[in-house]
């Protein structure tokens, strides 16, 4: 038999997690209105969570990693189309093959090799061919996620018009990176150089110059990719100068994970398992919680965008306890 007094407490204990709830949420509920930029995080992120931000992260990934093997494929389709024309290049580099590696080990690559300088035509179609299908599907699950988070929606699909926006798209964000990453090669080289014209370089703090300009410019041309991917990509007809504070918070999340990502990668390089497993698998998450992230940011752009709620629909209370409806305070 259960005692009376035993019943008592099970609806007490049932209703402390409840209260402790309550009051987590009334914290909260606080916390959002006192502050702006903690209600607005709180929005974005309930609306990437309503787009399924993740779904669509994920299917971008998918295709992002994949597209990464034919990109293998055309390096090395270009590296054997410029062997196959310089005769002297491929006999000394065949040289040294067999120098680093004597008997039948270095055979063996040498003629790999030579079969991989035959065949760069082939491989570099193939390599052409899967990198426009895994880039085109791609950007197709980028633009279609893009659009939910704007639009609550996919707008309605048609290939023609879908495909050519999505190859100009991969044109074109590719464009951008290249130069993106030429201008800061450029950029760096081009200040070290000058620091040591004016025999400046090893004057403590100048090279700390060099590091700065480079980072600048990548963040510039991080802007440019987000203003891409909040204006372009899901068709919206808000002015660029409206889509620069989501284009400049996507730039300082992008090179805070740009830097958490070579932390990770010099984590790893000392451990030959690590590096040939984690290598591929921290690539995979590096992607998709990328991808998560620009979700993200045009979640905190289109809601920053709109008008807030006002505060008495944010909360109704502030206190720990709940304020009673008038019905029951009766």
């Amino acid at each position: 038999m259960v005692s009376s007094a035993s019943r008592q407490d099970v609806p007490a204990r049932k209703a402390w997690p409840a209260r402790l709830w309550d009051r987590v949420e009334s914290r909260i509920d606080a916390g959002r209105a006192r502050f702006g930029w903690l209600d607005h995080l709180a929005r974005a992120g309930g609306r990437y969570q309503r787009t399924q931000g993740d779904l669509m992260a994920a299917g971008v990934t998918y295709f992002a990693f994949l597209g990464l093997f034919p990109v293998l494929l055309l390096v090395a389709s270009v590296i054997g189309l410029v062997l196959a024309g310089d005769e002297l290049l491929q006999r000394e580099l065949y040289a040294a093959i067999r120098e680093a590696f004597p008997g039948s080990t270095g055979r063996q690559i040498v003629r790999d090799l030579r079969g991989a300088v035959s065949s760069a035509e082939v491989v570099g179609v193939i390599g052409v061919v899967g990198f426009l299908y895994a880039g085109l599907r791609a950007m197709d699950k980028l633009r279609v996620g893009m659009e939910r988070i704007w639009k609550g929606h996919a707008d309605e699909p048609e290939f023609l018009r879908d495909n050519v926006q999505d190859v100009l798209a991969l044109v074109l964000l590719g464009a951008v990176g290249l130069l993106s990453l030429g201008l800061t090669g450029i950029a760096t080289r081009a200040t070290s150089w000058a620091l040591d014209g004016l025999g400046l370089a090893d004057v403590a703090g100048l090279s700390v110059l060099t590091t700065v300009v480079g980072l600048a410019l990548a963040f510039l041309g991080d802007t440019v990719v987000f203003l891409w991917l909040l204006k372009v990509v899901p068709a919206t007809p808000h002015p660029l100068r409206r889509l620069l504070p989501g284009a400049l918070f996507g730039a300082v999340g992008f090179e805070g994970m740009k830097l958490l990502g070579s932390l990770y990668l010099s984590l790893i390089s000392g451990s030959v398992t690590a590096s040939t497993f984690g290598g591929a698998v921290g690539i995979l998450v590096w992607i998709n919680v990328v991808f998560r992230f620009a979700f993200f940011t045009a979640a905190w752009t289109v809601t920053g965008l709109e008008d807030p709620p006002p505060p008495a629909d944010r909360t109704d209370a502030v206190d720990d306890e709940p304020v009673p409806h008038p019905a029951t305070s009766r």
